[in-house]
C-alpha cells in the first residue's frame, strides 16, 4: 500500500531540508574563511601571490617539494572546491525556496 504524504508532511519535510542546506552553507563558509586566512597568510609570508605561486610550482618542480608551497597549494585547490560546494548548496535552497 502506497502512503501518499500529506500537505503538512511536505512542508515539514521541507522546512527540515530547508535546515539541513543551511547547516551546511554555514559549514562550508566557516571552512571557506578558514581556507582563505590560511592562503592569505601563506601570500604575506612568502611575499607573492597564490597566482604566483601556482605559475613557480607549474614551471618549477623542485618548488613542489617544498611542503609549505604544497599545502598552499592543495588550500587553494580545498578553496575552490568549497566555493564550488556553496555554491551548489545555495542554487539548492534557492529552488527549494521557489517550491
Amino acid at each position: 500500500m502506497t502512503t501518499l504524504m500529506t500537505p503538512e508532511m511536505v512542508a515539514k519535510t521541507l522546512v527540515e531540508i530547508e535546515i539541513s542546506i543551511g547547516r551546511e552553507i554555514t559549514l562550508c563558509r566557516r571552512i571557506i574563511g578558514q581556507l582563505k586566512k590560511a592562503i592569505h597568510s601563506r601570500e604575506r609570508q612568502h611575499g607573492m601571490t597564490t597566482e604566483s605561486l601556482l605559475l613557480v610550482v607549474e614551471q618549477d618542480q623542485p618548488a613542489e617539494r617544498n611542503p609549505d608551497f604544497r599545502k598552499w597549494r592543495e588550500d587553494y585547490q580545498a578553496l575552490q572546491s568549497w566555493q564550488h560546494r556553496l555554491s551548489e548548496y545555495e542554487q539548492a535552497l534557492q529552488m527549494l525556496k521557489g517550491i
